[in-house]
């Protein structure tokens, strides 16, 4: 029988602590970003809330019909490991709407840039990759390649029929 599958929860708490043990200024930063706002995340349909505290992170689960309030951001698996994999930028995933954020434009951007360093130090610290390892194993990742092909070829459509456009318009110069 295998082991009850990792909740959000305790994904967040052992990337965190992981993070804490190997770069603790980088933790910091983590910790600064977020303040002392109560935030919440969704994965898949997981949901919690996020605090720094006085004793350090708390993570609380939230019940699946919880409603969310801002500030908050909302993506699944497939996306997670599509980032952790290299095979999708942060903003790439908010633009084809992967990953929804809600709150002011400050806490957006902080959730932003903790996301940032989160998937870096899942790319570089020992603990954290094992832990990406562990996350994507327990994924599933079908074709996410191909997924990025697609959406790069659909770009490349958009832009030849912007060209397009603009061209027949007399908008470009000299060409």
């Amino acid at each position: 029988m295998s082991p009850e599958p990792r909740h959000l929860r305790d994904w967040i708490a052992a990337l965190f602590a992981g993070l804490e043990r190997a770069e603790p200024h980088s933790a910091l930063g983590v910790q600064n970003l977020a303040g002392s706002e109560v935030s919440r995340i969704m994965l898949d349909n997981e949901r919690v809330t996020v605090l720094f505290g006085q004793k350090g992170l708390r993570v609380t689960r939230l019940k699946t019909g919880a409603r969310l309030t801002p500030p908050y951001g909302v993506t699944d698996r497939k996306t997670v490991g599509a980032l952790l994999l290299g095979h999708m930028e942060i903003s790439e995933a908010i633009a084809h709407n992967h990953i929804r954020l809600r709150g002011t434009a400050d806490q957006v951007m902080a959730i932003c840039a903790i996301i940032e360093v989160l998937v870096d130090a899942s790319t570089r610290i020992p603990a954290l990759q094992e832990l990406a390892g562990d996350f994507l194993a327990s994924t599933e990742l079908t074709d996410l390649r191909a997924e990025q092909a697609q959406r790069h070829r659909q770009s490349d459509v958009l832009r030849l029929k912007e060209l397009a456009l603009l061209q027949r318009e007399g908008l470009l110069n000299g060409t």
